[in-house]
């Protein structure tokens, strides 16, 4: 499945629904629905609203950490993190095609052989965020982490207007910003595009 360029949208757990909407009025091509404090039941839920967004939208759609949830609300695929089942054994149990992400925060991890099981790699955390509760590698370390890269790499973590000029010589497949773009209008967000594309 071909994934999109550019622009990766995640959605924020006190309004998933809300986020969602906005990131699909904004023309995110790929929604990451991501809620780490919420029941199994209301992620579904939730989920399912999101799916039926998306769905209309022609939008992908990606659960963080939880394949069930993904494979019952019928999405396009899940993310998972470096402490979670690993890619090889999903790869067992996922219909083809199925999508699967996995987040990097060194060299190490990158090169290691479950990226062969996985359809792209986030790298970060790229900048201080409040977001996640992240290791900070830095844009030296990021540069060389997508440059090893034999999947396509979104840059995650901290990304804002601010410091996007200084990332996108990078060469990475695209990135993510969660709170400098829902927090902000379409102009900003426009204006983040435009020096990511530049």
């Amino acid at each position: 499945m071909d994934l999109p360029k550019g622009f990766y949208g995640i959605t924020m757990e006190s309004d998933s629904i809300g986020t969602c909407k906005k990131l699909i009025e904004f023309g995110a091509k790929m929604i990451q629905y991501r809620a780490k404090n919420l029941s199994s039941k209301q992620m579904l839920y939730e989920s399912l609203q999101i799916r039926k967004l998306t769905k209309e939208a022609n939008v992908l759609m990606i659960v963080n950490d939880r394949l069930d949830i993904a494979l019952i609300s019928g999405a396009d695929g899940v993310h998972v993190g470096q402490d979670d089942i690993p890619p090889s054994y999903l790869r067992k149990v996922v219909p083809k095609g199925f999508i699967i992400g996995l987040s990097t925060h060194s060299l190490e991890q990158v090169l290691d052989r479950e990226i062969e099981f996985v359809d792209y790699i986030g790298v970060g955390a790229v900048f201080e965020t409040s977001t996640k509760d992240a290791v900070v590698i830095g844009i030296d370390l990021a540069n060389k982490m997508v440059k090893s890269s034999k999947k396509p790499a979104y840059l995650i973590g901290g990304i804002k207007l601010s410091n996007i000029d200084s990332i996108k010589h990078i060469g990475a497949y695209g990135f993510t910003s969660i709170t400098d773009v829902l927090y902000n209008d379409y102009g900003h967000f426009l204006e983040m595009l435009n020096k990511w594309n530049s």
